[in-house]
Formats: structure tokens, C-alpha cells, sequence
């Protein structure tokens, strides 16, 4: 067990493998959120490049360029320090500068558990910083968002337990999820395909690639250790069809999160939503409240 925490009218308990337990009576009211999900930068060297008007992940809902900047991290530090220890930051790192290590440490010392997700063309340039991370105990959960076009992945990242692969529906076919277990990938994520950023407009669940993901998930589900998904995979591949009613109650753990653009400098149901209030008017926890009375809708 990594925490064990009370939150509102709840008991939170955390798994070093990430297994996360709510115990609660009646109806769940916490007081601040269970992950916040936090942008530190828009740069990123598979982002859209401004001479050409071309990116590698054309499909980066996040909008990444290749001249984008990096967040104030000691403002981010000052709105992070309303919450209590034990909360889950979960932080896209597009590349780790010193500004990120060094925040790291400052979160692990604050008692907060951090991830990170890294592109998979990043882990072989970057492969002695992000185990000098983990072996640091900078952070638990190392996400890396698959690409087919790039493996090499060194075999004492693949071997790390908790090392997840990033899979997104549509964009990643369910035949190139499925060889990644030949590959020997344990543990995969699969997130919704976002219809934002540089992938306004392309969301069609009715593309071949999207049905497929459709008839084969309860297969995939088999063939992992972990096989986990984000709210917007849960609801593009109607994931409750497959539950009882009691076991559904049981794994899902619902939508207690936020997200921080720390580069803009606002908060946000997700980060696929249009509402945004500027953290400069609202506290952190006061946001967060409104948002988990559904004052906010996610898109």
C-alpha cells in the first residue's frame, strides 16, 4: 500500500501497482480529486512543426508544436499545495528537462504520487533520465503512448511493473494492440480517440478501425495482465455491456478528476473540455467542488 487516506466521506486506499480501492456509505462526496491530469508544456518534438504546418502525431489533441514552452513550475507548485498527500498527478512529458525533474522532487517531497506518460520515440533518447526517475522514486507509473513506427524499447523499461502502454481507439488498430503482448507488453491503457486539437473533427466511430475495437475488446481483455481504459474508451466501446450490474458498480470508479493546463494557466473538467477557468480566479479545491457537482459538463 502506497496511501491510505481519508477524502470527504471516503476511505482511499493505493496500490504501488496502481490498484485503487473507495470505500464509502451512501453517496460519495469527496473533497478534492483523486488524480488531476496536468500539462506542463507545449512543446514537443513530434508536435506540428510551424515552417512545414506538419506533425508526427497529427492526431495530438493537445496540440503540441515543435517551438511550443515549458510551465512556470513554482506557480504550479502554489495551487498544488492546497491539496493533501496521496492525490495522483498524472504528467504528459513530451521530453524531461531539468524544470520537470526538479518539480518531481518537489512532489514526491510533498507526498503527492506522480506519473508520467512519455512518447515511445522518446524512450530510447531519454531511456537513463527516466530510470534515473523511477530509480529515484520520482514517480510510480510510466506511461509511454505506443507507436507503431518505433520500438526499441529497452527491456528494463518493458520489465518495469509498472510500465503501461498508451493505446488510442481508432488511431491504433485492435491487431497492432494485440501483437504488443508478443512484444512482451504486460500492461496497456486504452484511451478514447478525442475529437480536439489536431484531431477536431476526424471522430468517426463508425470507421471499420473503431468497429473492430468494438467486437474484439472483450478478446483483448484476455490477453493482457492489465488491460485498463480512460472515461471516453469506456464510453465509445459502451465498456458496461459487458458487466453485471454489481461488477460494473465494483471496477468503475467514475470521472473524480481534473485537469491543469499549466502553460495557459487554467483549470478544466478534462482535457477535453471547452470550460476553462483561469486558476488565478478560483482556488484549486473550490474549482473542483463546482465541478464534481456537475456545474461542468466534460464534452
Amino acid at each position: 500500500m502506497l496511501v491510505q487516506k481519508n477524502n470527504g466521506n471516503a476511505l482511499i486506499s493505493l496500490y504501488a501497482d496502481g490498484t485503487r480501492y473507495i470505500e464509502y456509505e451512501g453517496t460519495l462526496e469527496l473533497a478534492e480529486p483523486l488524480n488531476i491530469d496536468i500539462r506542463v508544456m507545449t512543446k514537443c518534438a513530434f508536435g506540428k512543426n510551424p515552417l512545414t504546418g506538419k506533425a508526427v502525431c497529427s492526431f495530438c489533441h493537445e496540440s503540441a508544436t515543435t517551438n511550443g514552452v515549458e510551465c512556470d513550475y513554482n506557480e504550479l507548485k502554489e495551487h498544488l499545495s492546497e491539496l493533501s498527500p496521496g492525490v495522483e498527478l498524472a504528467i504528459g512529458a513530451n521530453e524531461i528537462t531539468d524544470g520537470l525533474i526538479e518539480f518531481l522532487g518537489w512532489a514526491k517531497d510533498r507526498g503527492f504520487i506522480s506519473n508520467i506518460t512519455i512518447n515511445q520515440m522518446r524512450i530510447r533518447s531519454d531511456h537513463q533520465l527516466v530510470k534515473k526517475l523511477i530509480d529515484d522514486d520520482y514517480i510510480k507509473g510510466l506511461g509511454i503512448s505506443y507507436r507503431k513506427m518505433d520500438w526499441n524499447i529497452p527491456e528494463d523499461i518493458l520489465n518495469y511493473e509498472n510500465t503501461v502502454f498508451h493505446v488510442i481507439l481508432g488511431i491504433d488498430t485492435i491487431g497492432e494492440v494485440r501483437e504488443l503482448r508478443k512484444r512482451g507488453v504486460k500492461k496497456i491503457l486504452c484511451l478514447g480517440e478525442k475529437d480536439f486539437g489536431f484531431n477536431k473533427g476526424n471522430v468517426n466511430l463508425k470507421r471499420i478501425e473503431h468497429r473492430n475495437w468494438y467486437w474484439w475488446i472483450s478478446k483483448l481483455m484476455n490477453e493482457f495482465d492489465v488491460v485498463s481504459f480512460d472515461n471516453l474508451a469506456i464510453q465509445q466501446l459502451n465498456l458496461k455491456r459487458l458487466f453485471n450490474q454489481e461488477t460494473w458498480e465494483e471496477f468503475d470508479n467514475g470521472e473524480h478528476s481534473m485537469y491543469i493546463n499549466a502553460v495557459e494557466g487554467y483549470y478544466s473538467p478534462s482535457s477535453r473540455s471547452d470550460v476553462k477557468v483561469m486558476w488565478n480566479d478560483s482556488k484549486l479545491l473550490d474549482f473542483f467542488k463546482k465541478n464534481e457537482e456537475n456545474l461542468f459538463e466534460p464534452k
